[in-house]
């Protein structure tokens, strides 16, 4: 299905560098714009905007896509040949670290390894307001490099959090593959792993994608399969895949409750390179069922499993939090009602410390 709708702008509800959020008078009432994509409009313009996924009533659909402006013609002036949303109406080409023409280029004609360094995988969006904030809390002049895939949303402006990200001279976002708009582009992770580390000489490595993530309900249909080729790409690279567990004890989905199966599946069937699995320590009950999900991890040599107490630092996150918003969603859920999500992630954050 596709479908799209010409509707007139009757307010600007926000609007950044990278961005516009638009009032409009039909479809879902909402719509956002890329100027990547569209140029800047104003109130009372007409404008086509793609309304498919607010007339599937998705969760992706909340807001119409702006697709053009009815009342000029888009021109945006730059750079670079790597085109990205490639042949889609929304391609357009990026100044690329790894491209030729950019002054980086020789830098990826350096010999390059990790070192055994912790890289931290992380499946949701919704972990990496959480990791950054973490990070932040022990240590607050640490660089982050933060990789996104193009396995769920392909825009970084998508996100209100990675809008704030990109403007923080500590966090370097460089957005792969087909995804596109953060502080730098690659057309590849190894790339993209190689620059942050020489270049912006990270302290902390993190890969994850955008909002939107897919599930299918079967064995190996969901966005989150893609950490098993992280961890392999890490390890590849003589590094540390550091898996962020996707943890809750409140779910009504068995394959969701206690450790989810979007964490083991990808680890146990999908992974060959050294990997690291980090726990929160929890309730007797808990734990026990944390030791019964992660036999089969047990059985490989490669993967390990390790325990963090993060009890202590609960009380700090959310004090930090109340200070920091926009305010952080997981399925539905406010993170702050979701204690066992928070210190799964916050574990692993202390394992890289």
């Amino acid at each position: 299905m596709y479908e799209e709708k010409t509707v007139q702008v009757i307010d600007i509800l926000e609007e950044d560098q990278w961005i516009q959020k638009l009032k409009t008078n039909g479809g879902a009432g909402q719509a956002i714009l890329y100027f990547v994509c569209s140029p800047r409009v104003n109130i009372g313009d007409t404008i086509k905007v793609n309304t498919t996924a607010a007339k599937l009533k998705l969760g992706t659909g909340g807001w119409d896509m702006v697709i053009t402006s009815l009342e000029k013609d888009n021109y945006n002036e730059g750079s670079g040949h790597i085109m990205k949303a490639r042949y889609t109406p929304c391609q357009h080409s990026v100044f690329a670290v790894d491209s030729p023409e950019h002054p980086d280029h020789a830098l990826f004609k350096l010999p390059f390894e990790l070192h055994q360094k912790k890289v931290l995988l992380a499946e949701l969006h919704s972990m990496l307001p959480i990791i950054l904030g973490a990070i932040f809390m022990c240590k607050e002049d640490q660089h982050i490099g933060i990789v996104l895939s193009d396995e769920a949303a392909i825009p970084a402006g998508l996100s209100d959090h990675m809008r704030a990200w990109k403007s923080d001279p500590r966090v370097h976002v460089v957005t792969t593959g087909q995804s596109f708009g953060g502080t730098a582009e690659a057309v590849t992770i190894p790339n993209a792993l190689q620059w942050l580390m020489l270049k912006k000489q990270v302290d902390v490595l993190i890969i994850s994608m955008g909002h939107g993530t897919v599930g299918t309900n079967t064995p190996f249909g969901f966005s989150g399969m893609a950490l098993a080729g992280w961890a392999n790409i890490v390890g590849a690279l003589k590094g540390e895949s550091v898996w962020l567990p996707r943890i809750s004890f409140r779910e009504k989905r068995s394959r969701h409750f206690g450790l989810s199966h979007h964490t083991l599946t990808p680890l146990q069937h999908f992974t060959y390179a050294p990997s690291t699995l980090v726990l929160p320590a929890l309730e007797r009950y808990k734990m026990e069922k944390f030791d019964e999900q992660t036999k089969a991890l047990r059985r490989h040599s490669f993967i390990k499993i390790k325990y963090e107490e993060v009890e202590k630092w609960m009380p700090l996150w959310l004090n930090w939090y109340k200070t920091n918003h926009p305010s952080i969603h997981t399925m539905g859920v406010k993170v702050e009602e979701h204690t066992d999500y928070l210190k799964g992630i916050m574990a692993s954050v202390k394992y890289v410390q």
